[in-house]
């Protein structure tokens, strides 16, 4: 009977030891894993804003800007719509000397951020345009009424 017990007693002991030696060793490749994955992240982030950077310094936004203004105050707010879903699906171009060095997702990440900034910028600034280009046909049409 006591040789049962003892016997139970080691096999329970030994299964908590070798838990005890492959938890740790699992959880540090697990962070090992976690870090590579966060630096990557990090690197591929880098380039994005990048591009977001380069787009800022490079592109006012001043063509899309005057382009509402002129349909703004040509058509109204019918101009303002139709020019919009123009600008909307207009591309913005990256220049090559700014991707030239870059590898294939290097330049891809650099691409996206810098094509985003540039149509948030160009479709913002349109939108300024547009209104104040309504804004200003409306004005007129009023006075010229009175």
């Amino acid at each position: 009977m006591k040789y049962e017990q003892v016997g139970s007693a080691t096999k329970v002991m030994a299964m908590l030891l070798v838990f005890a030696l492959i938890i740790p060793s699992a959880s540090v490749f697990g962070q090992e894993t976690t870090l590579q994955t966060t630096q990557q992240t990090i690197q591929q982030k880098d380039y994005y804003y990048e591009g977001q950077a380069a787009a800022e310094r490079d592109y006012t936004g001043g063509g899309a800007m005057v382009g509402g203004l002129a349909s703004g105050f040509l058509l109204g707010l019918i101009g303002w719509g139709i020019g919009y879903l123009i600008v909307s699906g207009s591309e913005a171009k990256v220049p090559h000397h700014l991707v030239s060095g870059l590898d294939t997702t290097q330049r891809l990440q650099f691409e996206q951020g810098y094509k985003e900034y540039v149509k948030k910028t160009k479709k913002g600034k349109f939108n300024v345009g547009a209104g104040i280009g309504t804004v200003a046909i409306v004005l007129v049409t009023l006075s010229a009424s009175s």
